[in-house]
C-alpha cells in the first residue's frame, strides 16, 4: 500500500528521467545530430569561469546569462553543469504546475495525465537536455503563471524578471497576467502589465549593452530578417517536422476538445488569458521563421498555456 500510495509519482519520475536521459548533453545515440548553439552556452560557462572560451561569446546568446552564470559554479563539465540546471529547474517547474492545478481543482487523474503528457512530448525529449536554456524557463513561466493566479504582482514582476535574464522568450508570460485580471481590476491589471513592461525593456536594454561580446565581428550579426530566412525554412524539413511534433499529442488533445475551450473562451478568464501567452508564442515562432532557422523550442513553452485550458474543460464538465 505505502508504494501504490506514491505510484503516480514514481512513475512520473521514471518517465522524466528516461526521457531527458537519452540526450543529456547531446548524446547522439539515437538522434544524430549535434545542437548547434550549445557551444555557445558551453563557452559562455567557460567565460564565467575565468577560462578562454573555445566559441565566440555573441548575441544572442550573451544576453541569456544566469544558467551559464550558475552553470560556472558547479563542480562539473560546461556541458553538464548545464543541463543538472536544466533537469532540476524543469522539474520543479513540473511541481508547481501540479500544485498550478490543484490549485484550479483539476480532477488528480487530469494533473497526472497533463503532466505526463508533458514529459513524453517530442520537445521535453529532443530539447531539455542539450546544451540550451530553454527548460530551465519553464520554473519561471510556472511561478508568473502561479503569482497571477495568486493575485501576486510582485512575484509575478519579480519571476518575468529572472526568467528574462534566462532568455527574452519570457515575454509570452506577460500577457497571462493582463488578460486574467482585465475583467475583475482593470485599473491595477494595466498598470501592474505596463510597470511590468517597463522594468523588462529597462533591463533588456542594461543586459545588451553590458553582455560580453569576444568577436566584435557577430556584434550585429544575428536575427537578420528576410524572405531568404523564410524560404530556408520552407524548404527545410526540420523546420516542417519539428513543428508538427511539437504540437503533437497535445495539439490532438486540443484540437478533440477545441467546442468546450473556445465555447468557454470568453466567460474563462483562464482560457482567455492562456489563448493571449500562446498567441505571443505563436508571434514569436512566426518571427523566428524569418529570422533564423525556425525550430519547436518556442511552441514548447507554450505548453504550460495549452495544458491548463485543456485542464479547465474538464473541471467546467465536472460542473455540470
Amino acid at each position: 500500500m505505502g508504494i501504490l500510495k506514491y505510484k503516480n509519482i514514481l512513475i512520473t519520475v521514471v518517465l522524466f528521467m528516461a526521457i531527458i536521459l537519452v540526450r543529456f548533453n547531446g548524446n547522439q545515440v539515437i538522434v544524430k545530430q549535434q545542437p548547434y548553439d550549445s557551444k555557445y552556452f558551453k563557452a559562455y560557462v567557460e567565460y564565467f569561469r575565468g577560462q578562454i572560451p573555445t566559441e565566440a561569446i555573441r548575441p544572442a546568446t550573451n544576453w541569456r546569462f544566469l544558467i551559464p552564470l550558475i552553470a560556472s559554479q558547479l563542480p562539473f563539465s560546461e556541458m553538464t553543469s548545464i543541463n543538472l540546471l536544466n533537469a532540476i529547474f524543469l522539474g520543479l517547474s513540473l511541481i508547481l504546475f501540479f500544485k498550478i492545478q490543484t490549485h484550479l481543482n483539476v480532477p488528480n487523474k487530469m494533473i497526472w495525465a497533463s503532466i505526463w503528457l508533458f514529459i513524453v512530448s517530442f520537445p521535453t525529449f529532443y530539447y531539455a537536455t542539450i546544451g540550451y536554456v530553454d527548460a530551465s524557463l519553464f520554473l519561471f513561466i510556472a511561478i508568473s503563471i502561479y503569482a497571477t493566479l495568486n493575485n501576486n504582482s510582485w512575484l509575478f514582476t519579480l519571476a518575468i524578471l529572472i526568467g528574462l535574464c534566462v532568455k527574452e522568450t519570457m515575454v509570452i508570460a506577460a500577457p497571462f497576467y493582463l488578460v486574467y485580471h482585465f475583467k475583475t481590476n482593470r485599473k491595477n491589471a494595466i498598470l501592474n502589465t505596463l510597470v511590468t513592461a517597463i522594468l523588462s525593456v529597462s533591463l533588456l536594454l542594461i543586459i545588451k549593452q553590458n553582455a560580453p561580446v569576444t568577436d566584435l565581428s557577430t556584434k550585429n550579426n544575428f536575427w537578420q530578417f528576410g524572405t531568404s530566412n523564410a524560404i530556408t525554412n520552407f524548404y527545410r524539413f526540420n523546420t516542417w517536422i519539428s513543428f508538427i511534433a511539437s504540437f503533437g499529442a497535445l495539439g490532438l488533445a486540443i484540437t478533440l476538445n477545441r467546442k468546450t475551450i473556445f465555447k468557454n473562451i470568453i466567460t474563462n478568464n483562464l482560457t482567455l488569458a492562456c489563448l493571449a501567452s500562446f498567441g505571443v508564442g505563436f508571434v514569436l515562432y512566426s518571427l523566428s521563421y524569418f529570422s533564423t532557422i525556425a525550430d519547436g523550442r518556442i511552441i514548447w513553452l507554450t505548453y504550460f498555456y495549452m495544458l491548463l485550458p485543456l485542464a479547465s474543460v474538464k473541471v467546467i464538465e465536472a460542473k455540470k
